[in-house]
C-alpha cells in the first residue's frame, strides 16, 4: 500500500547556524510568503562547511510567487501526471514571450524534465510558479519562469493505469498504458516508469469536408485546355466557351465532353486521406537520486522512447499531357488531363523516432557556496519515408506514343512509384556548473552572487535520398560563462530604508561562444520591490542573442507534389509543390525585452494572487516559418515563393527564415486561488487529523496585446498582424484568455479549463481572401471518481479511480467566413481541428 509520513522539524542549534550562514528560507516577517514547517532545509555540519543537501522548500527568494498550489489544490486538479497537472497552468507557467519555464525539483537544479515528468501528482506537496528574476539564481537569464515541485519527505506508490478513447465523431482512437514505480525517503528517490500509446489514423471520411472545387482532379478525370478555350468544336457543341470538362463515363468522344461543359467532377478523396496519423509509442523512463557521501548528493535519469507515425495523403494527382494527335483524344488542340491515378499505390508517410537520453547531477556545498554539476548526452535518429506519386514523364511518354489517358494505367507503368528517404541523426553532449552564494553583506542583506560556466557539442547529419537528393552535415560547439548578482538596496526586515519596503537590484551577463555563430552576449538589469508585504514590483531590463537550434539550420529536405494551400493573391485554393526543412544560412535572433509587473496577495491567510506585466519586445533577425501565402509576405520573402512562366504559383518553402524586425506590446494578467471550503472541524478524535473540507483552485488569464508590427525585410512595408496581416495563414487576437479550475472532496471532482479568443479579420489582396474569424472558445472537463469511496467494504477498490476527461467540451471551431459568407476550403471547420471533442475514460490503480 502506499505510504506517507512527514519528518519532524528539527530545531537544534546547528540548523539555526545554518539558516544564519545560507539564508535559506524568506523571513517569517513577510506574512504573504511564509513557509511552511515541512518546507525547510535539513543541514550537515562537516570540517567548518555548511552542507545544504536534499532542500525541500520555497526557494529562497523575496518574491512572491505568480501561483501556488498545495496538496489539496493538487488533488483538486484531477491530474494522474504532472503532464496532467501542467496542462491548464501552461499560460501561467509559461513568460511572455512563450518560452517554457524552468523546472526545480525541492528548490534544486535537475538535469531535464525528465528528472520530475513521471512523479506522480501525489508525491507532490507543493508547486510554486516563480517570476523570471528568479531565473537568475540558477544559472539562467531572467526571461522564462521557474516551477518548483516539492515532494513529500515519505512516499512509496506503484500505479498502473489503462486509458481509452476517441473522438465523438469516430476515428481517431487511443488506447493508453502506464505503470510506475515511485519511492521517496528523504533525499532517496527512485521513479521506473513504462507507458505504451495507440493512436488510430483519423480518416477524412468521419467529417463533414467537401471537395476542394479549385482542385479539378478526378478518378476518371478533367481536360482543360493549354491557353484556356479546349476546342473551338466543343464550344460551338456546347453553347458555350469551354475551358473544363469532365471525362465522360461512356466513350469520350467530343458529344460526351459537350454533355457537362464548364462543370468538373470533383472526386471525394476522403476515405483515403488522413487528418491526423496514426501512432504508436514506446517510452521507459529510470530515476535514481541518492546522497553521495556526507557532503554530496546527486541524481542519475535514464530515458528512451520510440514513436512511429504513419499519415495518409490520399490517391496521387497527375497533370498528363495529351496531345491532338493521341488515338484516343477526341479533341483538334493539345490539351491537360487532371487525373487521380486511384491504380497507383497511395501517397503516404511513414516517419520513426528515437530518442536516448541520459542526464545526472551532482550537487553539495563548500565555504557557504551551494553549487551543482548537470551533464547530459542525447542521440536521436529520425527515418522518414514519402510515398509519391508516379514518374510523369513516363506517363506522358505512354501517352505520346498512343496509350490510352482516359483509361486506368497498365501496372508496370504505375508500380514504379517516387520515394523519398530522409534520416537526420542527431547527437548532443552537455555539462553546466552553477555555483550560488551570498558572499557580500550590505546594510540591506547580503548579496547573492551566481556564477555559471556551461559547454555543449552537438552534431547532427541530415539527408535526403529520391528524385531531389539532399545532404548536410552541420556540428558546433558552444561555450559560456555568466555572472549574476542580486543587491538588497533597503529592508525592512533589516531596518535600513524601512520606510521603503523591501528593494532591490539585479543584474547579469553572459557571453557565448557558438560555432558558426561568433560571439553572442546577454545583459539584464532588474528592480525588486515590494513596498508592502502584500505587494511586489517587478521591473527588468533584457537582451539576448540567440543562436538557432539545429533542427532549424539542418532539418533534412523534402517535397510534396500537388499540395492544396490558400492564396491570398486570389482568394482561391492552389495546389503547388511543398518544400520543407531546415535553412543553413540564418542568422542570429537579438532580442531586447523591457518590463514592469506587479503582484498583489491581498489576504495574509488566503492563497489568493493577482498579478499583472506589462512588456515590450523588439526582435531582430527572428526565426519564424512563414505559412501565409500573401502578395506581402512573396515580396517581402521571394525566395520562398516560385511561380511559373504564367504566374501561377508552382512551388512553395515551408521553411525556418530570418524576419528582419519585430515589435510586440503585450499586457498579460493573472488571477489565481487556492484553497478549501468551509470551516475546519475539530477532530473526531484528540490529536487525530481533522476532518476533511472540499479543496479547489482556480484562475483566470487574459491577455491584451496592444502592437505586433512586422518588417519583414530591410526598407519592405510594416505589417500590422493586429490589424490584418498575416504570417501563419491565421490571426493573432488583440484579446485572448484562459481560465482553469477544480474541486475535490475525498477523491471526487471535476475539474475544467478553457482557452477564448475575440473576433479578427485577415485582410486579403482581393475580396475573396479577406477572411474574417469568429470568436473562439474551447472548453475542457474533467471527471474523477473514487471507486472505494462508494464501495468502502470492497478491498478491491482500494485507492481505484475512474476519470473521464472530455476535451473540446461543446465541440467548438474555429469559424471563418469570406466577404460573402462563403467558407474557404481550407479554412473548412473540419480541416482547422478534426478531432473535435475527444472523451477519454481512464482507470488507475494504486499499491
Amino acid at each position: 500500500m502506499r505510504r506517507e509520513r512527514g519528518a519532524p522539524v528539527r530545531s537544534n542549534s546547528g540548523f539555526g547556524r545554518a539558516l544564519m550562514v545560507v539564508g535559506a528560507v524568506v523571513p517569517a516577517a513577510h506574512a504573504a510568503c511564509q513557509v511552511p514547517p515541512d518546507a525547510r532545509p535539513e543541514a550537515v555540519i562537516s570540517d567548518g562547511d555548511v552542507v545544504v543537501i536534499g532542500r525541500r522548500g520555497a526557494v529562497q527568494t523575496d518574491l512572491q510567487p505568480v501561483a501556488t498550489l498545495d496538496s489539496a489544490a493538487i488533488a483538486a486538479s484531477g491530474a494522474t501526471s504532472i503532464a496532467e497537472l501542467l496542462r491548464p497552468l501552461r499560460a501561467v507557467t509559461q513568460s511572455g514571450d512563450g518560452q517554457e519555464p524552468i523546472f526545480l525539483l525541492n528548490a534544486q537544479r535537475v538535469s531535464g524534465y525528465q528528472d520530475i515528468g513521471n512523479l506522480p501528482p501525489e508525491a507532490i506537496e507543493r508547486v510554486d510558479v516563480l517570476p523570471e528574476p528568479v531565473a537568475l539564481q540558477y544559472g539562467y537569464p531572467p526571461t522564462r519562469r521557474v516551477v518548483n515541485f516539492i515532494t513529500k519527505r515519505r512516499f512509496r506508490q506503484v500505479a498502473v493505469k489503462a486509458a481509452a478513447g476517441g473522438t465523438t465523431r469516430g476515428g481517431g482512437g487511443t488506447k493508453n498504458a502506464h505503470v510506475d514505480l515511485t519511492r521517496l525517503a528523504n533525499d532517496r528517490r527512485l521513479t521506473l516508469s513504462f507507458d505504451a500509446r495507440h493512436t488510430d489514423n483519423l480518416l477524412q471520411s468521419r467529417h463533414n469536408i467537401r471537395p476542394d472545387p479549385d482542385v479539378p482532379f478526378d478518378a476518371r478525370g478533367n481536360v482543360t485546355g493549354l491557353g484556356g478555350e479546349i476546342d473551338p468544336g466543343l464550344s460551338a457543341l456546347a453553347g458555350q466557351v469551354v475551358t473544363i470538362a469532365p471525362v465522360p463515363i461512356a466513350l469520350p468522344d467530343l458529344a460526351g465532353f459537350a454533355a457537362a461543359p464548364n462543370q468538373p467532377r470533383l472526386f471525394d478523396i476522403a476515405p483515403f486521406r488522413s487528418l491526423a496519423p496514426a501512432n504508436d509509442t514506446i517510452h521507459g523512463e529510470a530515476v535514481l537520486a541518492d546522497r553521495i557521501g556526507p557532503k554530496l548528493s546527486g541524481s542519475v535519469t535514464v530515458t528512451a522512447d520510440h514513436s512511429r507515425d504513419v499519415t495518409l495523403f490520399g490517391p496521387a494527382g497527375a497533370t498528363l499531357f495529351v496531345p491532338a494527335d493521341n488515338p484516343f483524344s477526341p479533341f483538334a488542340n493539345d490539351v491537360l488531363l487532371q487525373r487521380y491515378l486511384v491504380e497507383a499505390s497511395q501517397l503516404r508517410q511513414r516517419v520513426e523516432t528515437t530518442t536516448l537520453h541520459a542526464g545526472g547531477v551532482v550537487r553539495g556545498a563548500v565555504r557557504g557556496w551551494q553549487w551543482d554539476l548537470t551533464g547530459t548526452v542525447d542521440t536521436q535518429r529520425r527515418a522518414g519515408v514519402i510515398f509519391k506519386g508516379i514518374d510523369v514523364a513516363a506517363a506522358n511518354a505512354a501517352i505520346a506514343a498512343g496509350a490510352d489517358p482516359f483509361q486506368p494505367f497498365a501496372p508496370a507503368l504505375v508500380a514504379d512509384q517516387l520515394i523519398d528517404r530522409t534520416v537526420q541523426t542527431t547527437q548532443g553532449a552537455g555539462a553546466k556548473l552553477v555555483a550560488t552564494g551570498r558572499p557580500l553583506r550590505v546594510p540591506a542583506g547580503r548579496v547573492t552572487v551566481t556564477g555559471t560556466v556551461e559547454t555543449e557539442q552537438t552534431r547532427t547529419e541530415g539527408e535526403t535520398r529520391g528524385a531531389d537528393p539532399y545532404a548536410v552535415a552541420f556540428g558546433r560547439g558552444r561555450i559560456e560563462g555568466a555572472v549574476a548578482v542580486d543587491v538588497p538596496l533597503a529592508s525592512r526586515r533589516e531596518a535600513f530604508l524601512p520606510w521603503a519596503g523591501e528593494l532591490s537590484a539585479n543584474a547579469s551577463g553572459t557571453v557565448r561562444r557558438v560555432g558558426r555563430f561568433g560571439t553572442l552576449a546577454d545583459a539584464t538589469l532588474g528592480l525588486n520591490w515590494s513596498p508592502v508585504p502584500p505587494v511586489q514590483v517587478l521591473v527588468q531590463l533584457k537582451q539576448s542573442g540567440t543562436a538557432p537550434t539545429l533542427d532549424q539550420l539542418a532539418a533534412p529536405q523534402s517535397s510534396a507534389p500537388q499540395v492544396s494551400l490558400f492564396d491570398f493573391a486570389n482568394g482561391r485554393s492552389t495546389l503547388v509543390t511543398l518544400l520543407v526543412g531546415g535553412n543553413p544560412d540564418l542568422l542570429a535572433e537579438r532580442r531586447r525585452v523591457q518590463s514592469i509587473g506587479a503582484t498583489i496577495k491581498p489576504f495574509a491567510g488566503r492563497e489568493l494572487r493577482i498579478g499583472a506585466t506589462y512588456e515590450t519586445t523588439r526582435i531582430a533577425n527572428g526565426v519564424q516559418t512563414v505559412y501565409a501565402l500573401t502578395p506581402e509576405t512573396e515580396a517581402g520573402l521571394p525566395d520562398l515563393f516560385v511561380r511559373d512562366a504564367n504566374g501561377a504559383l508552382s512551388s512553395v518553402a515551408f521553411r525556418p527564415t530570418n524576419i528582419f524586425r519585430e515589435r510586440q506590446r503585450t499586457l498579460n494578467m493573472t488571477l489565481s486561488a487556492t484553497g478549501q471550503i468551509g470551516r475546519a472541524r475539530p477532530p473526531a478524535t484528540p490529536g487525530g487529523p481533522p476532518p476533511d473540507r472540499p479543496s479547489f483552485y482556480g484562475g483566470l488569464g487574459p491577455t491584451v496585446r496592444f502592437s505586433d508590427r512586422v518588417e519583414l525585410r530591410p526598407g519592405a512595408g510594416t505589417l500590422d498582424l493586429l490589424a490584418g496581416d498575416t504570417l501563419s495563414g491565421f490571426i493573432t487576437p488583440r484579446v485572448a484568455g484562459y481560465g482553469y479550475g477544480g474541486i475535490n472532496y475525498l477523491g471526487n471532482g471535476g475539474t475544467f479549463d478553457f482557452y477564448c479568443t475575440g473576433r479578427a479579420r485577415i485582410s486579403g489582396a482581393v475580396p475573396a481572401s479577406t477572411l474574417r474569424f469568429a470568436p473562439l472558445c474551447k472548453a475542457n472537463m474533467g471527471f474523477t471518481l473514487s471507486v472505494h469511496h462508494f464501495l468502502s467494504k470492497q478491498d478491491w477498490a482500494r485507492s481505484l479511480g475512474l476519470k473521464l476527461d472530455i476535451t473540446n467540451v461543446t465541440d467548438a471551431r474555429q469559424r471563418v467566413r469570406d466577404p460573402s459568407g462563403a467558407v474557404p476550403y481550407r479554412y473548412q471547420p473540419d480541416l482547422l481541428d478534426p478531432r473535435g471533442r475527444v472523451v477519454t475514460l481512464s482507470l488507475r490503480k494504486l499499491f
